[in-house]
């Protein structure tokens, strides 16, 4: 599976924003155990003033020390989760997507080695842990709300793994990521239909909440994921 997908990312290369805007990255982390492909995700510090309690991947905002968005997603993995930038493959990016503070955020998918022990900055992480990759290709551990979120409506995914509900832009990262490295479309409706998916979104994104509005009568709303 790790390798189908280190294939496809290969030769994926999303369009890039390249306004000057608030930045932040994170890094999608994969491993094989015992021959199954496995997530790494972090559930975040209680004590956080932003998305406290909430299921992540290790990453955050672009700092000026950064040489690039990966320095930032592989430097903030490390003080997260104590995952050192040598132990990390980059096999590929994911699209990038907006948060919900308005930061412009790029998604690294890497492979990190099995016998990799999460040290986790307790300031930061409440806890680090796995979840089998096909958890997320059974349409039993998902379910869905509709918000209205800024100019129009979205769907908001929720996957329950344990005591975790993995939800927001994880979730929508966690589905692009099965689309476009294992070729995988769910059951269910993954953007609201009278709304432009999130790709789209972040490619016109200049900073401001009013170019959210850029694609509102795009003819390729429900391409893909």
């Amino acid at each position: 599976m790790l390798s189908k997908i280190e294939s496809r990312l290969s030769s994926f290369k999303p369009v890039v924003n390249e306004f000057q805007v608030r930045r932040a990255s994170v890094l999608i982390p994969l491993l094989e155990r015992e021959g199954e492909a496995r997530l790494m995700l972090t559930r975040r510090s209680d004590q956080l003033r932003s998305h406290s309690g909430q299921v992540s991947f290790p990453g955050g905002k672009e700092d000026e020390r950064d040489r690039s968005s990966l320095d930032t997603a592989l430097r903030e993995t490390r003080e997260e989760i104590g995952l050192e930038s040598k132990d990390v493959k980059i096999i590929g990016c994911l699209d990038q997507i907006i948060s919900l503070h308005f930061y412009l955020v790029t998604p690294f998918v890497g492979l990190i080695p099995e016998d990799f022990i999460p040290n986790p900055n307790s300031l930061e992480t409440e806890s680090v842990f796995e979840v089998p990759l096909n958890f997320f290709m059974k349409s039993e551990h998902h379910w869905s709300e509709e918000l209205n979120h800024r100019k129009f409506p979205v769907i908001s995914h929720h996957f329950f793994f344990k005591q975790y509900d993995i939800w927001g832009m994880t979730a929508k990262l966690i589905l692009r990521l099965l689309e476009v490295g294992l070729e995988h479309q769910p059951e269910y409706q993954v953007h609201h239909l009278a709304a432009p998916p999130w790709m789209e979104l972040a490619q016109h994104f200049d900073g401001t909440e009013e170019s959210l509005s850029f694609h509102t009568h795009s003819p390729n709303w429900n391409r893909g994921i």
